[in-house]
C-alpha cells in the first residue's frame, strides 16, 4: 500500500484531460519496499501494478503484501482495482480489499455527475459507512491518481513550480503540492540505471507518513514517467521503494 501512496504523493500533478501515452496495454510493474531496521535495510513488502485496456476504459490493478518472514511484525495483504475513462482521463471507480494485522477493511469509491460516493465496511457489514460529497475538478482516488500523474507533461513546469493535486484518501479529500526538483540518474538495487526527474511533495495528513518530512520520488525522464524510486519517512522509521521488474 505504501508503494501506491508514495507514487502518487511524489508524482503529484495538475489535472490531465488527455490520454497521451500512459499506460501501454498489459504494462506490469513490480516494486520492492525496504524498511529501515536499525543500521540495515530489509525488504518488507512487494507490490505489483498492472494496467489493461477494457473498451473505453483503463483498468488498473494493484496487489501489495508484506513478505512472509516479516508478517509477525506487520501483516498486510491488499488488492485494489480502479477504472478510468480512456478519453478524458477522469476516474470512474475504485475498490480495495485490505487485510492488515487481523483487521479487514473494504472500500469503494464511485465518481458520478460531480459527486463522489465513498463506502467502507468490514466483513460483517455491521459497520458500513457511506458518504456522498462534492469534489473539486481534477480529483482522484489513490490508484487513478498514480496514472493521471504519470500522464502529465512535466516539461511545461519550471523547476520548483508548485503543482496542485486532489486525492481522496483516508475518508477525505487531501490537497497535495508537488514540484519537480531537477534531473538525476538513479541506480536501483538491481544495478540498472535510469535517467529520472526528481519530484517532491508534502505528506498526506492522517496517513502512515511523517508530516514533518516531504516525500521524494524519481520518475523516468521520458513520456512514460514510471516511478523508479521513492524515499519517504514514516512515523516509525523510513521506507525506500525500488522498481524491480
Amino acid at each position: 500500500m505504501a508503494v501506491a501512496i508514495c507514487s502518487v504523493v511524489g508524482a503529484s500533478a495538475q489535472c490531465s484531460t488527455e490520454n497521451k501515452v500512459v499506460p501501454a496495454e498489459g504494462e506490469t510493474l513490480k516494486y520492492g519496499a525496504y524498511f529501515n531496521w536499525g543500521a540495515i535495510w530489509v525488504k518488507g513488502g512487494e507490490a505489483i501494478f498492472k494496467a489493461e485496456h477494457v473498451g473505453n476504459y483503463l483498468h488498473f490493478a494493484v496487489s501489495a503484501y508484506s513478505m512472509p518472514k516479516w508478517r509477525w511484525i506487520y501483516d498486510l495483504n491488499t488488492s485494489i482495482d480502479a477504472y478510468m475513462n480512456r478519453t478524458n482521463m477522469k476516474p470512474v471507480s475504485y475498490a480495495s480489499n485490505t487485510f492488515e494485522d487481523k483487521r479487514v477493511k473494504h472500500e469503494k469509491i464511485s465518481f458520478l455527475n460531480g459527486k463522489l460516493k465513498y463506502q467502507t465496511w468490514n466483513d460483517s457489514l455491521q459497520n458500513m459507512y457511506t458518504v456522498e460529497v462534492d469534489h473539486p475538478d481534477c480529483s482522484y482516488d489513490l490508484l487513478n491518481a498514480v496514472y493521471a500523474a504519470r500522464n502529465v507533461d512535466y516539461s511545461k513546469f519550471k523547476i520548483g513550480e508548485k503543482i496542485p493535486f486532489n486525492v481522496f484518501f483516508t475518508e477525505k479529500m487531501s490537497s497535495i503540492m508537488g514540484e519537480v526538483l531537477g534531473k538525476e540518474t538513479i541506480k536501483v538495487r538491481s544495478g540498472k540505471s535510469y535517467n529520472c526527474l526528481k519530484c517532491k511533495s508534502n505528506s498526506v495528513a492522517n496517513s502512515i507518513f511523517d508530516p514533518k518530512h516531504p516525500v521524494y520520488v524519481w520518475i523516468t525522464d521520458d513520456d512514460r514517467h514510471i516511478p523508479v524510486m521513492v524515499d519517504c519517512k514514516i512515523k516509525l522509521g523510513s521506507i525506500k521503494v525500488y522498481l524491480e521488474e
